[in-house]
């Protein structure tokens, strides 16, 4: 049983994935999947409560298609899930090609097996890999000759409304939390350094998109809106956890977080269309 806290998670990730949906023009992948032959075996990595995994499978009906995580999706998602979709638990960072887990490991025996898969998907995992090289080398090793690779993620700059006028460099709350990021192995930049990233794993880019993530909505950014009312109703009210646990560790408390939250809080919500670049890109193992 899921208690409330689980349950409320999975409630915004799941308002998260449609906004996105609706942001970058009503699909859930970019990848011109159609045109791949021969496209059997598919995965979508850090897939959280399987909505992604379930609309893959939905639209390959003749492909396996793994959701992957290092959580369990529920049972009621395995029960709404087409015949095509599979499960697996683990951290795709783990994977080692020269030494495989046990037999009983989906990860490393069925899913990352060398040229063995069609398309990997993977979406927002700028929280969850704290190691891009590895990250894109497994990835390319388990793509087939002709595979591609569809990732999409945020950078964690803010900007005006339909510009790249950056606001956030004046930020002091900002400038720390990238700080307590970066030391922690995660990268701020997880959309738009994926292209060089899959380029030095031997990937070639097929496209670059990038999209507006709205933290207020704006007339100006229209598939943007609904992210906007997303972030300011499911995402906002969790920046003071976020910033509790992140500026924690750059031994921030009291007096002083208490401070740079209300200017987080302030700064986040100042304009329509605040946002940042949200970056779809795919890639092709030649």
């Amino acid at each position: 049983m899921l208690n409330d806290c689980s349950i409320i998670e999975q409630e915004r990730l799941n308002a998260q994935s449609a906004a996105i949906v609706e942001m970058i023009g009503g699909s859930t992948c970019l990848a011109p999947l159609h045109s791949l032959t021969a496209l059997t075996k598919a995965v979508d990595v850090g897939c959280g409560t399987g909505v992604a995994t379930i609309q893959i499978a939905k639209a390959l009906p003749s492909t396996k298609v793994y959701g992957l995580d290092i959580s369990p999706v529920t049972e009621v998602v395995r029960r709404m899930a087409p015949p095509n979709a599979a499960w697996a638990v683990g951290n795709v960072l783990d994977v080692d090609f020269d030494q495989p887990g046990q037999d009983n490991d989906i990860m490393s025996h069925e899913i990352f097996t060398p040229d063995g898969l069609g398309y990997i998907f993977g979406r927002m995992l700028f929280l969850g890999i704290n190691n891009w090289q590895r990250y894109f080398s497994n990835t390319h090793v388990s793509l087939q000759p002709g595979g591609m690779i569809e990732h999409q993620d945020l950078d964690w700059k803010f900007y005006r409304v339909g510009t790249s006028e950056c606001l956030s460099d004046g930020w002091e709350w900002h400038r720390k939390i990238v700080r307590a990021a970066e030391q922690s192995g995660l990268s701020t930049r997880a959309g738009s350094q994926a292209a060089p990233l899959m380029k030095a794993a031997g990937l070639e880019i097929v496209s670059v998109q990038t999209f507006e993530f709205s933290f207020v909505p704006s007339s100006k950014t229209p598939n943007s809106e609904a992210m906007g009312r997303y972030v300011q109703t499911k995402l906002v009210p969790q920046y003071p956890e976020l910033l509790r646990k992140m500026l924690g560790s750059q031994g921030v408390a009291g007096e002083e977080l208490e401070k740079l939250t209300k200017e987080c809080l302030r700064d986040i919500s100042s304009e329509e269309g605040v946002h940042q670049k949200y970056t779809v890109t795919i890639a092709r193992k030649p």
